[in-house]
């Protein structure tokens, strides 16, 4: 064997050699795939802290929006409005130290529910119930990223709410007065104190108590049943007893009452304008809001009595009808209904007016109401004539609420207009007779009559519809309206604490020359500006208009002036003998100012 050759290795030599190297190199790429897993594990881990920290943070600042929302809220009624409620939900939002250095944006608008939905309202619309806050903070990212903008937001409302009754028959509490009112009413004996009938009236019920104790489980479910004078003196009973918040002599007279009552007739809790006015008229788009408003106990049993011995509308046309006169034939009917010495009415909700320029909780009373409808045939011309018209009415609309430290200096501001009378001419003039929010109107237009007549120029017959009232599009209402009273409200003010001085306020119409000046203006404008009747046919309003407009505006511009110059004789005379004529009196239950509650 050569030297040469016997250093060749073998082929067995070779492979054993090689094994090391090519495993060192898999192990090197085993811990490059490993390297690259724990490093993608890493990342994760480290995003998801930041991840995480984004979250805390955003929770932090949806407490601090919460408080300051709820602070704005609850302050918004009060004097400052929308400023102070701006002022204490930036500071309540400050007070939580883990949103420092957020920005807080707070935004003032009303909060309602229509059919359901709810809708933050910041077109200005009055009054505001409702705060909205917005913190917006800058989060820096620890390891991915650059900084992102967090943001929070909430939304607290507080409804502050009164109650208040209206009433044209019962301008004083006297003990005499009420304990034959309720003795006529109930058909029994019921003798109480004046004393006890001021206790009475300044004790207040809350109407969610009020609901428990009558079974049923919501405001709205109250507004639907119905109860005895009974029932709902032993409600009161219950309820006071419960919560305490009675003497023993306020319980002591409701049990005289309930006594008294003993079963009787059920009537309507709540007014939903049918034909069987009911106990309460709650002016609140969402009715549960009503739960923490009270009622006084005196002005709910008296009303409660009155609508359960049958003050609904009394139908007169059987017996007054002409037709009805034996040996008589008359080419007549006559419809005739009556609603006399209506009850108070009671109303609870919030103040303002709606997008429609109504009060959202007002109170409408007479003391005489009727319905009168003439229908008459004679020479081949029918002729309907709907008229309504009212005696001693009133309207009170609660206009607004502000709500204090105290009760003493909270307030609350009711307007009210009162007429002597009130009339108007429409096809709808029937609707008054259950009307208890708003005043006396006629809407609709009357048609009165069709006549046919001859024109001598075309030598035709035509038919020609005369109608009461206007056509549209003239501005609504269309009916014929006339009203003998205060040509402006007065407006009442009332603070938050029952049981003192303020009430219970009256307003009267005793500036009789100008209440019948303002009529003769009505008509004027009526009869010559928008036109009282209007015709279906041949083009006559304007002849008719032309021949009118002087001799009114003559009759006008002589008869105000003297009519005005007798009020500053009339009402000297009148305060010095004592007397008010047209009187109505408001009796402000309660002012509830609600704790603010979150509601976005």
């Amino acid at each position: 064997m050569s030297l040469f050759s016997s250093r060749r290795p073998s082929p067995t030599r070779s492979h054993v050699r090689r094994r090391p190297f090519v495993s060192a190199r898999r192990q090197r790429g085993a811990t490059a795939v490993l390297a690259a897993v724990w490093i993608g594990v890493a990342v994760a881990a480290l995003g998801v802290l930041d991840v995480g920290n984004v979250f805390l943070v955003r929770r932090h600042m949806q407490q601090a929006a919460d408080l300051g929302a709820v602070a704005g809220a609850q302050t918004i009624g009060m004097a400052n409005g929308c400023a102070g409620a701006t002022a204490s939900a930036q500071q309540a939002a400050a007070r939580n130290d883990s949103a420092a250095g957020a920005t807080v944006s707070v935004t003032c608008g009303r909060w309602t529910t229509v059919n359901g939905a709810a809708n933050f309202d910041t077109s200005g619309t009055t009054p505001l119930n409702a705060v909205q806050v917005t913190a917006t903070q800058s989060v820096r990212h620890f390891f991915i990223g650059p900084a992102r903008d967090v943001q929070a937001v909430a939304t607290a409302k507080a409804t502050d709410t009164a109650s208040f009754s209206l009433t044209t028959n019962l301008a004083s509490l006297s003990g005499g007065a009420v304990n034959s009112l309720l003795s006529g009413l109930l058909g029994a004996n019921v003798s109480l104190d004046l004393a006890t009938y001021q206790a009475l009236a300044s004790t207040n019920v809350r109407l969610g108590d009020l609901a428990t104790q009558l079974g049923v489980a919501s405001i709205n479910d109250l507004l639907n049943a119905s109860t005895t004078v009974s029932g709902l003196a032993s409600a009161m009973v219950n309820v006071l007893s419960q919560n305490n918040i009675a003497s023993a002599n306020v319980i002591s007279a409701l049990g005289t009452i309930q006594a008294a009552a003993n079963g009787g007739a059920k009537l309507a809790l709540g007014d939903g304008g049918s034909s069987a006015p009911g106990l309460l008229a709650i002016g609140l788009a969402d009715k549960q809001a009503a739960a923490s408003s009270t009622i006084s106990a005196l002005d709910a049993l008296i009303v409660a009595a009155e609508l359960a011995h049958g003050s609904s509308a009394l139908d007169l046309g059987a017996a007054l009808n002409p037709t009805s006169i034996p040996g008589i034939t008359l080419p007549l009917s006559l419809t005739l209904k009556a609603a006399v010495l209506e009850p108070p009415v009671i109303a609870v909700g919030e103040a303002g007016m709606d997008g429609s320029g109504n009060y959202r909780t007002s109170a409408h009373s007479a003391q005489i109401r009727v319905f009168f409808e003439l229908k008459v045939t004679l020479l081949g011309i029918a002729v309907d004539l709907p008229l309504a018209l009212e005696s001693t009415s009133a309207t009170a609309g609660l206009s607004t609420t502000q709500c204090a430290a105290s009760k003493a200096a909270s307030t609350s501001t009711i307007a009210v207009k009162t007429y002597l009378a009130a009339t108007c001419i429409g096809a709808d003039a029937v609707l008054n007779l259950t009307n208890t929010t708003t005043s006396l109107v006629c809407n609709q237009s009357a048609p009165l009559a069709n006549v046919q007549v001859t024109l001598p120029v075309l030598g035709t017959i035509a038919t020609v519809g005369v109608n009461a009232g206007r056509q549209p599009p003239s501005p609504a209402p269309y009916g014929l309206n006339f009203y003998l009273g205060s040509q402006g409200a007065s407006t009442l003010t009332f603070n938050g604490q029952a049981g003192d001085g303020d009430d219970y306020q009256t307003v009267n119409t005793n500036a009789l020359g100008s209440a019948a000046s303002g009529l003769l203006g009505q008509v004027g404008t009526q009869l010559t500006q928008t036109g009282a009747l209007f015709f279906t046919g041949p083009t006559l309003t304007s002849a008719l208009l032309t021949a009118l407009t002087p001799v009114v505006q003559l009759l006008l511009s002589t008869l105000q002036p003297v009519l005005v110059t007798l009020d500053t004789v009339l009402v000297p005379l009148l305060q010095l003998l004592g007397v008010q004529i047209g009187v109505a009196t408001v009796h402000a239950i309660s002012l509830s100012c609600s704790d603010a509650q979150l509601v976005n």
